[in-house]
C-alpha cells in the first residue's frame, strides 16, 4: 500500500508542481494521498532528496524548547513561492510549511493551528479554503491584494481573524505574532519612541524619567536604548554593564521570560533596563529585523516598552518606530530644532506614523522668542505637552545618575513628566486602546 501511496503522490507532483520547488501549482491542485510520517519525505523527494521514512523536521533550540513548541505550526495556503522562507527566518521557533487543507495537519496528526491564506490568483477558491481551516478550529489570515471593501468581508464571514495586504511583510508577521500568544489576542504592551528632532533636546531625559513614571502609575515598564554606540541611558540612571542588547538578541531563539528576567538590569524605581554594550562589535549584532523580533517579544511581558537611542531615521530606528504605539517629538524652542521636528514630521508622516506622533517642547520657557503657536505652526503638529525649563535641577540629577522624582520631587519640571503618563493613555485617565488589525478597523 505504501508503494502505492508512492507512487501516486510521486506522479501528482510531477504532474502539478513542474517548476514550484515542491510546491502545488496554484492553478491546478490536486490532492495528496497522505501515510503517517510521510509529508516530509514526500516534500524532500520533489525537491530531489532522498525517499523513505521522513525525519522529524530539524530545528534549533533546546530539547526543552522543542517540548514547549510542540503543535505550534502555521500552514501556508497558496502561499508566494518566498513566504515560507521569509517566515521560517523571522519565527525561528514556529514550524512553518506550505500545504493544501489536505495536507492541513499538525505534528502528530492534530489539527492546523494557524493558516494564512493568499487570496491571489482565485479568490473563491481562497475563500473556499479559508472556509474549510476555520471549521476545522484553525485561526486564519487572509491575505488579499487591495483593501477593497468586499474582500474584508468576506474574509470576516468566513471566519478569518486577520485580513492583510499581500507583500506586507511586516503587516502579516505581526499579526502572526499576535495570533500565536495565548488566547491568540493582541500584544499586551505598548512601545512608546521617544525621538528627538535633533541633538541635545533632552530625549534622553525625558525618556528615562518617561519610563520610572509609568513605573509608578502601575505599568510594569522596560526602558531599552538603542543607540548602538553612544547610548547614554545607563549613565542617567548610575547602572553598570551586564547583559546588553546584542546579548538578548544573539539569544532570541531561547529567549523566554526566565532569561529576560535574568538578563535586564534593575533600577531602584522599579523600571527594567536593557541597553547597548560599550563594544562596537557588538553592535554588528543587532538589525532591523531583531529589533522589531525584540520589541515583540518585549510587548508581551511588558505593559509599557519606552525606547531612546533613536537619533536618525536608520533601519533601526524605523523597526522601533513600526513597532510604536506612540512617538513623542521632542523639540525645544529653538530655531534649527524647530526646522529638523518640521522635517521629521514630514518623513513620519510619509512612513504611515502621523497618528502616533505627540509633540513635546522640553525646557518651555514663556518668553522664548520662538513662541508655543510658531512652533506648532512650523512643525506642523499641535503641541502635546511642555515640559518646563529648569536647568539646575535636570543636571543635578544627571550627575547624580537619579530621577528628577528624587532629586526635585516638588518641581514643575518634575509634574510635567509625569504628566506624559496621561497623555499616552497609561494612567488614571484611561488605557490605550490596543492597536487594532484592518479587519477590527474596517468594522464599527
Amino acid at each position: 500500500a505504501q508503494l502505492c501511496v508512492e507512487a501516486y503522490n510521486d506522479w501528482m507532483i510531477d504532474e502539478w508542481c513542474a517548476g514550484s520547488g515542491g510546491n502545488i501549482a496554484a492553478g491546478g491542485a490536486r490532492p495528496l494521498l497522505l501515510l503517517s510520517g510521510e509529508a516530509g519525505g514526500r516534500r524532500r523527494r520533489a525537491r530531489g532528496g532522498t525517499s523513505g521514512p521522513a525525519a522529524p523536521p530539524e530545528r534549533a533550540g533546546s530539547p526543552a524548547e522543542e517540548a514547549d513548541m510542540t503543535g505550534r505550526s502555521i500552514v501556508l495556503v497558496h502561499a508566494p513561492a518566498d513566504a515560507e522562507a521569509k517566515l521560517r527566518a523571522a519565527l525561528p521557533e514556529i514550524e512553518v510549511r506550505s500545504g493544501l487543507p489536505e495536507r492541513a495537519r499538525g505534528r502528530g496528526g492534530d489539527g492546523v493551528e494557524l493558516a494564512v491564506v493568499w487570496l491571489a490568483p482565485d479568490p473563491e477558491r481562497g475563500f473556499r479554503v479559508a472556509r474549510e481551516l476555520t471549521e476545522r478550529g484553525a485561526r486564519v489570515v487572509v491575505v488579499g491584494p487591495t483593501k477593497d471593501a468586499d474582500l474584508i468581508l468576506r474574509a470576516m464571514r468566513q471566519g478569518a481573524t486577520e485580513f492583510v495586504l499581500d507583500r506586507d511583510d511586516d503587516g502579516l508577521l505581526r499579526a502572526l505574532r499576535e495570533q500565536l500568544r495565548p488566547g491568540g489576542g493582541p500584544a499586551l504592551g505598548t512601545v512608546h519612541c521617544v525621538f528627538p528632532a535633533k541633538g541635545g533636546v533632552g530625549a534622553t531625559t525625558i525618556a528615562t524619567n518617561l519610563a520610572a513614571a509609568l513605573q509608578r502609575a502601575g505599568q510594569r515598564t522596560c526602558l531599552v536604548d538603542l543607540d548602538p554606540n553612544l547610548g547614554d541611558v545607563l549613565s542617567f540612571l548610575d547602572l553598570r554593564g551586564g547583559f546588553s542588547v546584542s546579548d538578548l538578541v544573539e539569544n532570541m531563539r531561547r529567549l523566554d521570560r526566565s532569561l529576560l528576567e535574568a538578563s535586564v538590569q534593575r533600577h531602584a524605581s522599579g523600571v527594567h533596563v536593557l541597553a547597548q554594550s560599550h563594544r562596537p562589535q557588538d553592535a554588528e549584532a543587532v538589525d532591523a529585523r531583531a529589533v522589531a523580533s525584540l520589541l515583540e517579544f518585549l510587548r508581551g511581558h511588558y505593559e509599557a516598552v519606552v525606547v531612546d537611542g533613536l537619533r536618525t531615521f536608520d533601519d533601526l530606528a524605523l523597526s522601533a518606530l513600526d513597532a510604536a504605539g506612540w512617538v513623542l517629538l521632542v523639540v525645544t524652542q529653538e530655531v534649527p530644532a524647530v526646522r529638523r521636528a518640521h522635517r521629521c514630521v514630514e518623513l513620519l508622516r510619509e512612513l504611515g506614523h502621523e497618528r502616533l506622533l505627540r509633540l513635546v517642547v522640553n525646557r518651555h520657557q514663556r518668553t522664548a522668542d520662538v513662541s508655543i503657536d510658531a512652533v506648532a505652526d512650523t512643525v506642523g503638529l499641535p503641541v502635546s505637552a511642555t515640559i518646563a525649563n529648569d536647568y539646575p535641577s535636570v543636571v543635578k540629577a544627571i550627575n547624580k545618575g537619579v530621577l528628577l522624582s528624587q532629586q526635585a520631587p516638588r518641581a514643575e519640571v518634575t509634574r510635567d513628566v509625569e504628566k506624559l503618563v496621561a497623555l499616552l493613555g497609561a494612567g488614571p485617565e484611561g488605557e490605550r486602546a490596543p492597536r487594532k488589525s484592518l479587519l477590527q478597523r474596517f468594522l464599527p
